[in-house]
């Protein structure tokens, strides 16, 4: 308690004396017994609301004891199950359990991991894929602070994300090895690569990687087949030198739809992984290709970053144009894509609006407003002379095609001049404005449509920074260039609404669930949220067909089926009275990824520890990790101090007892007369 507050208890005990003298005592002759009783409640009942008031308070430390965590991470992917490591595992965990002096030491929490890290202590080895570095990333922004060590259970082996040898960690991570560690020579296609579509009667290129390990001198045949008839092959040759080789050549693409592929390496002799010997893939052949102009009077990052990833997309036939006094013949085009116009756009846009051709507007802090409020009707910006950042969130609402967030919450903001947007027509917002992490109902992309012709505008600059934030959270910029295709796709096709669309991956590898999406709607083609819509799935070579509803989700209807058997499948998805139907087909590929992966990662495991100042160590040798964990100095327990402020006045117990006070007073009084 302060000074300052032990003389105001002084003054107020004053205070209430004299208040309760002049009350009683101050020209009264008498002093019965009555008058002092009253003048105590007096004093009471004033003294009790002046400290009410002053409200003293002091000072508490409280400490608690805090110890290190111990986070045990184990691999519950199916390549565990693979190699029977079940039971070691589930051995390995229960002494660290029953260990005594370990849990008195830390605080240990259980976590299984595949793509991503799960807080739990039963384990089924049943997940289709193993992301070490996110899983270990979400661990570190869990503990961010606290000491907190990693055991971390795995056989090495991961088939998502970036390499986890160089993970950087602020706490030491102890690897535990799991799975066979002898190398066996090994023969394998590593990875395919090739575009997802490609024009009717052209040639598209094809690239696979093969990879050997091994020391012996091997001659070996590469096979690419489509419908069991061969379509290309090369005699390889490998050495222990030469383990890997990249093989590059062109297929034709005769006939429209989806072609599928398998690639295949010959075996080598009692070579222990063969499934990796081989790999499918699939090619849309369109008989179309849609042409896109990008029309800019600047250079900016921007526009190579649109070119790229429309260009991915080989539907898509890209043209960058600088020159905006050349004479050019928009009908030849199904999307034109303005980027921060001025004045020297006022042609075009007359042309444009000659023409009716889609467009799709960029602005930024180039942009001259004055002009692009008068050169088109769709919308305007009350801009000041002031720029200001805005960052995305996604519109779950939105329903004019399907389309999936991209996690757009952690994408930099791009940059505009500030000022209210207002549209003239109906348009439909894929992503909000934030400003300053507030939360704006403002368009940042929009999309609109009036007399069959579509648009686009997206208010900023510096979206080239959304693909490469894309390729760091994904290793890959997939996903970002298929959601901006499905942008240009939209605004670049000029046909009506189908009033009902599905969307779905053509291949899948088992144990993956099958996800069909579609949106259905009404004769306004207004989304129908009340729509009933059944699919019914057959497989190809047993007949076997069942059929499912749909359940609506935000914006789209949809449908998760899991645990199919490899397969090629066909489906239908039909509205309620039949009216309207889509077709499709896909494939389940007949293995898992994790299957593939025969023989433990001991390198990588190794460099891992090393890195983060943690060590190695194999699954029998629990009794030696236990040991250097309670004998490392850096784990004990620590005691933390914590003072509070703590009210020594509580107003909900002084309040009525100063209001009984005089109440008991003034009922005395009464009763004696003295009112």
């Amino acid at each position: 308690m302060t000074s300052n507050t032990v003389l105001l208890l002084i003054l107020a005990v004053i205070m209430a004396i004299m208040m309760a003298y002049f009350q009683y005592f101050y020209k009264t002759k008498g002093k019965s017994k009555t008058i002092i009783g009253l003048s105590f409640l007096r004093f009471s009942a004033i003294l009790s609301l002046l400290v009410l008031l002053i409200n003293p308070k002091i000072k508490s430390t409280e400490y608690e004891e805090v110890k290190p965590r111990l986070n045990i991470l184990v691999d519950n992917s199916s390549s565990i199950a693979y190699a029977n490591e079940q039971a070691n595992i589930q051995a390995f965990i229960k002494q660290l359990k029953d260990n005594k002096p370990l849990n008195k030491t830390f605080s240990i929490n259980y976590y299984a991991f595949s793509d991503d890290l799960y807080l739990q202590d039963t384990f089924t080895y049943k997940e289709s894929g193993t992301n070490i570095v996110q899983s270990l990333k979400s661990l570190q922004d869990l503990h961010k602070g606290s000491v907190a060590p990693t055991i971390l259970i795995t056989d090495g082996n991961q088939t998502q994300g970036a390499n986890y040898t160089f993970t950087t960690s602020n706490h030491p991570i102890y690897p535990v090895i799991v799975g066979d560690t002898l190398q066996y020579d090994d023969l394998k296609i590593n990875q395919v690569n090739i575009n997802s579509y490609t024009n009717l009667n052209n040639y598209f290129p094809v690239e696979i990687f093969v990879g050997y390990d091994g020391d012996q001198v091997i001659n070996k045949t590469l096979n690419v087949y489509q419908n069991n008839n061969v379509v290309f092959h090369k005699q390889l040759t490998f050495t222990r030198e030469k383990s890997s080789q990249k093989i590059q050549f062109d297929l034709p693409a005769n006939s429209v739809g989806s072609q599928n592929f398998k690639c295949s390496i010959a075996t080598l002799k009692n070579e222990n992984n063969t499934i990796n010997n081989q790999k499918r893939f699939t090619i849309e052949v369109v008989d179309e290709q849609a042409k896109i102009l990008i029309l800019s009077a600047v250079k900016h990052p921007d526009i190579g970053m649109i070119k790229r990833a429309i260009s991915s997309n080989k539907q898509h036939k890209v043209i960058v144009e600088n020159d905006l006094d050349k004479n050019i013949q928009y009908k030849d085009y199904q999307l034109i894509i303005v980027y921060q116009p001025n004045v020297k756009f006022k042609k075009i846009f007359k042309d444009l609006d000659v023409e009716k051709t889609n467009v799709f507007i960029i602005t930024g802090t180039i942009t001259d407003w004055n002009f692009l409020n008068d050169a088109q009707p769709y919308f305007s910006k009350k801009q000041i002379d002031k720029t200001e950042v805005y960052t995305p969130s996604f519109n779950a609402d939105f329903d004019e095609f399907i389309i999936d967030d991209i996690d757009v919450s952690n994408f930099n903001p791009l940059e505009d001049y500030f000022g209210d947007v207002s549209f003239s027509i109906p348009y439909k917002t894929i992503f909000f404005q934030n400003i300053s992490n507030f939360t704006t109902k403002k368009p940042l992309l929009a999309t609109f449509s009036i007399d069959n012709r579509r648009g686009a505008v997206l208010f900023g600059e510096n979206s080239w920074k959304w693909r490469i934030q894309s390729h760091v959270n994904n290793n890959s910029f997939v996903k970002f260039d298929r959601f901006f295709n499905k942008l240009i796709q939209y605004v670049s096709s000029s046909k009506k609404y189908n009033r009902l669309e599905i969307d779905y991956q053509p291949f899948l590898y088992a144990n993956k669930d099958v996800i069909i999406k579609a949106q259905f709607f009404d004769a306004t083609y207004v989304f129908d949220k009340n729509a009933n819509l059944t699919l019914s799935l057959t497989n190809k070579r047993t007949k076997e067909t069942k059929k499912i509803p749909f359940t609506l989700k935000n914006k789209h209807y949809e449908v998760v089926i899991g645990n199919l058997n490899a397969a090629n499948y066909s489906f239908s998805v039909t509205t309620e009275n039949k009216k309207d139907s889509k077709y499709g087909r896909f494939t389940i590929l007949p293995y898992d990824i994790e299957q593939q992966l025969t023989t433990a990662n001991t390198k990588d495991l190794r460099s891992l520890a090393n890195h983060t100042k943690g060590t190695f160590h194999t699954i029998s040798s629990t009794a030696k990790l236990v040991k250097e964990l309670l004998e490392d100095k850096k784990y004990r327990t620590i005691q933390k101090s914590k003072e509070q402020i703590i009210s020594l006045i509580d107003w909900k117990w002084v309040l009525p007892f100063i209001l009984f006070l005089l109440s008991v007073e003034w009922f005395v009084r009464k009763y004696y007369g003295k009112i």
